[in-house]
């Protein structure tokens, strides 16, 4: 691999960007996502829409010798002039490691659009949350630290001081996210749920699979993490009305401060509010 140069995007370039988003996709954020959302997301990242998005936003691509291996975009949030957004980041899987990710930031971050702004936001996937964190990129609140209806977190950074709102400086508090449980090769999360409810696998591992199957729907559990590490999980199951509402919640024992799990509480009744689904 020799240097990675950078350009703008260049009409044309949409083929080779949607085939690099398509691997990226399958490669990576296939660990995190059901096979409904990732043919979602692949369908929805054709060329006409890079072409479109490239038009509306400044795209960049990453570029070792002639072959596109990276590709990051930054505009304006919702057309305001002193906010932007990032859209659009992937890599080739093939650079893992290589810093791609770092130089796709980088040059977003020189962008004008950038410069001009007094607050970034970035609809971040759960597998690329941990990645934008090293970069000074936070939860927005109150609730972008719970996975959304599009399968995204909400992170922001704040380029001039002051403007952060304030609040809890407590680190976990402020630290923490909240993700759909998955099962896959890439997540444990049935057996994460077992330790978590005190149930040894070695010595009761039938018991343990029958309590899990019985008592939990995978479609309603929530996974509970702080800088990457599971510390908990919660159940949001509907009522006979068909709304949301909470109704179980776990924590590991470092954790289990009663403090925290009041701010679990509020934070997904919260979001259950926000989308009228909860049930008091």
């Amino acid at each position: 691999m020799k240097k990675i140069r950078v350009r703008r995007y260049l009409p044309g370039d949409e083929q080779k960007i949607c085939k690099l988003i398509k691997e990226d996709i399958l490669e990576e954020m296939v660990k995190d996502y059901p096979k409904n959302s990732i043919d979602y997301l692949i369908k929805m990242n054709n060329e006409e829409f890079i072409k479109n998005r490239a038009k509306e936003f400044h795209a960049y691509v990453l570029l070792d010798e002639e072959k596109i291996v990276g590709v990051g975009m930054i505009g304006p949030y919702w057309g305001k002039i002193d906010e932007s957004s990032f859209f659009t980041i992937f890599r080739d899987p093939a650079y893992k490691g290589k810093g791609l990710g770092r130089k796709i930031i980088e040059t977003l971050e020189n962008d004008e659009f950038f410069k001009r702004s007094k607050r970034i936001e970035i609809p971040s996937s759960i597998t690329a949350v941990e990645f934008y964190k090293h970069f000074g990129y936070n939860f927005k609140k109150p609730l972008g630290h719970i996975v959304d209806s599009e399968g995204i977190y909400r992170l922001e950074k704040f380029t001039k001081k002051g403007l952060q709102t304030k609040g809890d400086d407590d680190p976990i508090l402020n630290g923490y996210n909240i993700r759909p449980y998955i099962e896959n090769n890439c997540h444990k999360f049935k057996d994460f749920i077992i330790h978590c409810l005190k149930l040894s696998q070695k010595e009761n591992l039938n018991y343990s699979e029958k309590y899990f199957s019985n008592v939990f729907d995978e479609n309603n559990l929530w996974i509970i993490q702080l800088n990457g590490e599971n510390i908990g999980f919660c159940r949001i199951s509907k009522s006979k009305e068909d709304k949301l509402c909470l109704d179980f919640l776990e924590l590991v024992k470092k954790y289990n401060s009663e403090k925290f799990k009041n701010k679990i509480e509020k934070d997904v009744k919260n979001f259950l509010q926000k989308s009228r689904q909860y049930q008091k």
